[in-house]
């Protein structure tokens, strides 16, 4: 049964919608000065193939969000299902810098883009990063690690 009145619908009833959409989990990092910024987003996505876009949603209170602006770039690393732990350390804060090679991908990670950021529009609570893929790296072979009703799942 459909809910909603014509101003919208309510947050929480929002949220437990979209928990029912499976989606591929990635880290979004960069590396500066300061050394290693990473968060975990499941809002990810091809945007174009000419040019190679992609969008990634950061919350306006993302750690990961002001350094990847000022450094103008990030990098994207689709996990493999036995990249848990990395996900929830990263969606914590607590990312370690011994599970990140030099340029900032995730190690062991299925693939892996660098991008050069050209957009961060506002959207709600959210940033868009608009990247332009500049790189891109064919990891390991294994599984995908999924997000699905808030909680992780393989697909086997």
């Amino acid at each position: 049964m459909a809910q909603g009145t014509p101003e919208g619908v309510s947050a929480p009833g929002f949220r437990e919608v979209l928990c029912r959409w499976a989606s591929g989990v990635s880290v979004v990092s960069v590396r500066d000065a300061q050394g290693l910024a990473a968060t975990t987003v499941s809002a990810f996505s091809s945007l174009s193939l000419e040019p190679p876009l992609v969008l990634v949603a950061l919350s306006e209170s993302s750690r990961t969000l002001k350094r990847v602006q000022d450094a103008g770039r990030f990098t994207v690393s689709i996990l493999s299902s036995a990249q848990r732990d990395i996900s929830v350390r990263c969606a914590k804060g607590e990312a370690e810098d011994a599970a990140f090679d030099e340029d900032a991908f995730v190690r062991d990670c299925l693939a892996g883009l660098s991008c050069t950021l050209l957009d961060t529009p506002r959207y709600g609570d959210h940033f868009l990063l608009i990247g332009r893929v500049v790189g891109i790296r064919r990891g390991e072979e294994g599984e995908p690690l999924l997000y699905w009703n808030r909680a992780y799942r393989t697909i086997t």
